[in-house]
């Protein structure tokens, strides 16, 4: 099963993609250095096209090493194509989605989902690897707080934003984040004060796991915070009651981490 955006279809048509081993052989045709992490490859369309990213879903915690890539239909990719076209048409900072490809293997589905390429972005993990300044820490972290604002007010729910899901583009003035990878989110009623907690918690969690809250400091934080409230008072006095609870969790992830 293809289903493709109408604007795309002249440019998907062609490919093959509901041959046998049409994905793959697509894939293969990536040029040198076009496959980045797992399952997640950058493509370019023929006949001069943009180039697209193309993700392959795959189960995480303990199904994923039991069912690996492997679903029983493909709603789930349908689904995610659906929510971030949504997302985007509400102006949340997503991704530009192009294709979803449910393929029939034994008893199952392989799915991938494929977005256009958003040049010169780098992860916010990579990012804060690199050891940047202070000043553009602080840069980015504001324009990640403001793009995770704008997710949820157009009704986003992310249900595992992390610091690799978070992408950012620099300039010499500007900085501006994306939010990525949209596998099981929703497109619904804004979350509430609680669920906004929550997710910023998760965030805040990966950063702890993955040994890069240091450089983000409380400096970097604030300028997350500021940015996501935008001077709605009430709203950061929810997020701030709040505070204790994910302060908790912290606590006890950090068991697991070391």
């Amino acid at each position: 099963m293809l289903v493709v955006r109408s604007e795309w279809h002249a440019a998907v048509h062609g490919l093959g993609l509901l041959e046998p081993g049409g994905l793959e052989r697509w894939i293969e045709a990536a040029p040198s250095g076009g496959v980045g992490r797992a399952h997640t490859a950058r493509v370019g369309i023929p006949d001069g096209g943009p180039h697209v990213v193309v993700r392959r879903l795959r189960h995480g915690g303990l199904l994923g090493g039991v069912l690996g890539d492997r679903y029983l239909g493909p709603t789930r990719v349908l689904r995610e194509l659906e929510v971030t076209a949504g997302l985007r048409a509400a102006g949340a900072p997503v991704p530009d989605p192009v294709l979803a490809l449910a393929q029939r293997r034994g008893l199952g589905f392989t799915l991938a989902l494929a977005t256009v390429f958003e040049a010169s972005t780098v992860d916010a993990l990579a990012f804060l690897s690199d050891a940047p300044p202070p000043e553009r820490i602080e840069r980015a972290a504001a324009a990640a707080g403001s793009a995770v604002r704008r997710f949820h007010d157009a009704g986003g729910h992310h249900p595992d934003l992390h610091v690799k899901n978070l992408l950012l583009r620099e300039s010499d003035t500007h900085t501006e984040a994306i939010v990525i990878d949209l596998d099981r989110g929703r497109l619904a009623a804004p979350p509430t004060p609680r669920e906004r907690a929550a997710t910023l918690g998760r965030l805040w969690r990966s950063l702890l796991k993955r040994h890069v809250a240091e450089p983000v400091g409380a400096r970097g934080a604030a300028a997350f915070l500021a940015a996501y409230c935008g001077g709605d008072h009430e709203l950061r006095e929810a997020l701030v009651q709040r505070l204790p609870a994910e302060r908790r969790k912290a606590r006890i992830h950090a068991l697991r981490y070391r």
